[in-house]
């Protein structure tokens, strides 16, 4: 599809961003439904761990500025836009984004497939959405499968979906999209990490107070240590991006 901001991008670590709020997304989601079309909707919820392995694997890099929206998910991109003297609007936090596709199918009565995590939790997902939104028809799927999964992705095509929210984790969830995307119409795809475990209420957010202080990846952090292994990425992205911005100052000099 062609979306209404192509000239707004903004570059970080060769990822193209689209400098969007969520109410713009909603917006967007909203525009393409209301128009009668056999495109999809590919949207990327980027946050600086994606960032930092596209920008060493050029293949995924390739993958998801091919998406019609890449989303800054996370401050560390926002932090990195502005140290870049190119600052994005905000972040826009990708389980955010996937709730206003449901608050947007639940009043138009579409469909939501969830594919991700174990076969328990996304159950309980789906179960959950159900009630919070009545109006949605859903189904699911586990995230064990392989990118050539090809008895799933006919079902997932056969249950005719409005929404596909894959849960697999990035590169995967992306691949995979990108790899069936074509068998649809008018569906709108997205990667959303763990946030099936969130609405299956095995995640918690953080408070509030910690979001809207940006602090959520703190929080994320001290109710799961595993997560420190993860976090050793950021020192290495941020240096990537102090890195990038004085290369950019050489070659203007």
């Amino acid at each position: 599809m062609t979306h209404i901001n192509e000239k707004n991008k903004v570059d970080v670590l060769s990822v193209s961003f689209d400098n969007v709020t969520l109410f713009d997304m909603q917006h967007n989601i909203n525009q393409f439904f209301n128009t009668q079309q056999h495109q999809n909707m590919f949207i990327v919820t980027a946050n600086p761990e994606i960032v930092y392995y596209a920008f060493h694997h050029k293949s995924y890099q390739q993958l998801i500025n091919k998406a019609d929206f890449v989303i800054p998910d996370g401050i560390g991109v926002v932090l990195a836009s502005r140290i870049l003297k190119t600052p994005l609007k905000d972040r826009v936090p990708g389980i955010e984004l996937m709730e206003s596709c449901l608050d947007i199918a639940n009043y138009k009565q579409q469909k939501v497939f969830l594919l991700g995590a174990e076969d328990s939790i996304v159950q309980q997902a789906q179960h959950n959405i159900e009630q919070q939104y009545p109006n949605i028809e859903i189904a699911s799927h586990h995230g064990y499968i392989e990118l050539d999964d090809e008895i799933v992705a006919k079902r997932i095509q056969d249950f005719q979906p409005d929404y596909v929210f894959v849960g697999m984790g990035y590169p995967k969830q992306e691949q995979w999209i990108a790899k069936h995307q074509h068998a649809f119409n008018q569906t709108l795809f997205m990667g959303v990490g763990g946030a099936i475990e969130v609405f299956s209420g095995t995640k918690k957010r953080a408070p509030m107070l910690m979001r809207r202080l940006n602090l959520e990846w703190v929080y994320r952090l001290l109710i799961d240590w595993k997560r420190i292994g993860r976090m050793a990425v950021i020192p290495k992205y941020l240096f990537s991006v102090l890195k990038s911005q004085n290369m950019f100052k050489r070659k203007h000099v």
